[in-house]
This record gives structure tokens, C-alpha cells and sequence, in this order.
């Protein structure tokens, strides 16, 4: 997320975060303030996208409204293997999942095996529906750092209106059976995320959405390390408005750079790269990793044009950032002490932007 907020949940999930906690990610905030659009440093995290395919069609998912269109298919393990060589270095962790299903690419454990092996911290973020026994042994022995299991709402009506297309006693008795295999390793890793979304409604407020009390029971003496709850976003304005299944989390009215272009690259299966990973159509490509290397792209024209873009806030020729719920914050004090840092840092102000409404695609100053 781009919010100032999530620094503090660095602090309090270390071991989840610890693979981007080093000198990089100060260096990566000091540009990100500063507003440097060619950087000395490579991208910190990356999400590479072993497929784009996915069993489900959840109703907080781009894929639910066939955002992808026709752009389906598998990374080869060969183009795979030549981004982790150019990241190696550079990356501390790579999310290997986007907007697929990553546990339907047959060689996702030989994927994870190249991340250990070149000492880049392996995520997989999972539906769960496909983690069956073996899957469960072979993603442990093959050195996987994190797992996220997507397994909202926490009642079973809600969950199978939300993940259409799977049955809750089904993907809970799936991850009831990767908790006791990770149990019987004696492993720590992989870090477990049990990720619990909440569709926003009436009556909803700005906190953290609430567990269910009878769920979490249910993992009374599993290794799950952290539970995350959060609202559906609007994945860049393009979910939640008028005619979804649902309304997504209200958005700030003050602007805020985006600092994933300063952090972070997103990867489609093909090699061709967005400039984020909330564009699930092809929207906004700023390279290819056929055609260039790793730091060619991250420093290339594209990128340093939408840093520019950032900087300015003249978002008008980027429709997904102009709707971004990532650059809009309400005025607290995260809000207020970037700021502060950012004056300092460049001597100069926020743009003062103003968002009206959520679903306008161009920014009006």
C-alpha cells in the first residue's frame, strides 16, 4: 500500500517484512520524496506473474469483469530464470503472483527454488482452492518465504458469494492441511498471512473491518503468523463504482505521490512490464523484458516519464494513476508528516490537488 502507515507495520510484523527492511528501502524513500526520476538503485520488490489464469472470479477482482481480456497464458521458465539473474542484487522479494492463480503453473515450485537459491524471499499470495496435501509439502521443501491465503469474510455464505466458484469447507479443510504439514516440518517459513477482505457497505466504517471470533478459532494452535483484515479496494478506480457487486472503501481528497514506481516492478508473464500491479489490462506498459534488461526498464523513458507524471500530479495522460485509490489520503497525521518530510526534503510543496469524486479519470487542479 502507499500509505505512510504501512511503515508502522514494519515495525510490528518484522519477519514478514524483514526480506525489504535493509539500506535499499531508506534509499528508495529519500528519491521517493525527493522526486528523482532516474534512480542509483534497482527495484527493491517485484511481482512476477507466472500465469494470468485464475479458477475463480471473485467480485473484488478485475478478473470478474474480464479485465484481461484475451492475455492468458504461462511464464516460461527460461524468461523467469533470466529476470531472477538481472534481479539478484537488486530485489530482496518477489511476490510470484498478479493476476492469476500462481499454484496453476505446473513449475511453481521450481520458480520458488530459483528465488532461494539467489537469495530473493519467495511470496505466494493463494485462493487456496488448488493446496491440496502435496502441494502443501512441496511449497514448504521448496523454500517458500510467505504465503498469503486469501480466505475472505469468514462465514461461509458470504466467502462463496465473494470467491465464486469455490465452497468454504472445501478451501478450509485445504488450509487446516498446510498448517499441520507446515507444523510437522518445524519450519518457520513459510511466514503464513491468513487475509481476510470485507466487501465495503453501508454501515461500514473507516476502521479495520472485524474477524469473525468463531473463524479465527478455528486456528487455535496452527502456525498462522499474522492476520490481515482489509476493505476491498478499487484496484485504480476500475472496481466498486456503479454496476459492481460492491462499493469500495472510500478514498482521501488529498494527493499523495504513489511510491510503488519508486520501489517496485510488475511483471506479466509474457516479460512485458505495466507500471503497476493494480493494471490488469495492459493499460499503462513500460517495457519488456524480451527486448531490455531489468535496469533499462526501471530506469527507462516510461518509467521516468510516470515518475515525472507523479511528481508534477499532471496524471492526464494516466488514467489508472488518476484513479488510483494509492494516491489519495485523508488529511491525518501520516498524511500531514509526509508532507512535512517531503517539503524538507525538496524544498518545495505537495501539488495541491483536490479529489472530487472517486470515479472522475482525470485529475482537475
Amino acid at each position: 500500500m502507499n500509505r505512510i502507515s504501512s511503515a508502522l507495520d514494519l515495525a510490528r510484523n518484522f519477519r514478514r517484512h524483514r526480506a525489504v527492511a535493509h539500506p535499499n528501502t531508506a534509499r528508495f524513500a529519500y528519491h521517493w520524496m525527493k522526486g528523482s526520476v532516474e534512480l542509483p538503485y534497482g527495484p527493491v520488490k517485484m511481482h512476477i506473474e507466472p500465469t494470468s489464469l485464475c479458477n475463480l472470479r471473485c467480485v473484488m477482482c478485475p478478473q470478474s469483469l474480464d479485465a484481461i481480456g484475451d492475455d492468458f497464458g504461462y511464464m516460461d521458465l527460461s524468461l523467469f530464470e533470466k529476470i531472477v539473474e538481472q534481479a539478484e542484487g537488486h530485489v530482496r522479494e518477489v511476490n510470484l503472483f498478479f493476476r492469476g492463480e500462481s499454484l496453476l503453473h505446473k513449475r511453481i515450485f521450481d520458480m520458488i527454488r530459483i528465488c532461494a537459491d539467489a537469495g530473493i524471499v519467495s511470496n505466494i499470495s493463494t485462493n487456496a482452492t488448488m493446496l491440496t496435501e502435496d502441494y502443501s509439502e512441496q511449497l514448504i521443501k521448496a523454500g517458500l518465504g510467505k504465503m498469503t491465503i486469501s480466505f475472505d469474510a469468514g462465514e461461509p455464505e458470504m466467502y462463496e458469494k465473494m470467491r465464486q466458484g469455490a465452497k468454504f469447507k472445501r478451501t478450509l479443510r485445504n488450509v487446516l492441511q498446510f498448517l499441520h504439514e507446515k507444523r510437522r516440518s518445524g519450519l518457520s517459513n513459510p511466514y503464513v498471512v491468513m487475509q481476510v477482505i470485507q466487501l465495503w457497505g453501508k454501515g461500514s466504517t473507516g476502521l479495520i473491518p472485524e474477524i469473525p471470533p468463531d473463524f479465527i478459532r478455528r486456528f487455535d494452535g496452527l502456525p498462522v503468523d499474522e492476520w490481515d483484515s482489509l476493505w476491498a479496494h478499487g484496484w485504480a478506480g476500475t472496481m466498486g463504482n456503479d454496476g459492481d457487486e460492491y462499493s469500495a472503501r472510500p478514498i482521501g481528497p488529498h494527493y499523495f505521490p504513489c511510491n510503488w514506481l519508486w520501489k517496485s516492478m510488475a511483471v506479466y508473464w509474457d516479460g512485458t512490464v505495466p507500471a503497476c500491479c493494480a493494471d490488469f489490462s495492459n493499460e499503462q506498459i513500460v517495457g519488456d523484458l524480451n527486448d531490455n534488461s531489468l535496469m533499462e526498464v526501471w530506469n527507462g523513458k516510461g518509467m521516468q516519464a510516470i515518475r515525472e507524471a507523479q511528481i508534477s500530479g499532471d496524471l492526464s495522460g494516466y488514467k489508472l494513476c488518476a484513479s488510483c485509490d494509492a494516491i489519495w489520503q485523508d488529511p491525518g497525521s501520516s498524511w500531514k508528516l509526509f508532507s512535512v518530510l517531503r517539503s524538507i526534503t525538496t524544498r518545495s510543496p505537495l501539488p495541491s490537488l483536490v479529489r472530487q469524486k472517486r470515479a472522475k479519470p482525470v485529475i482537475e487542479t
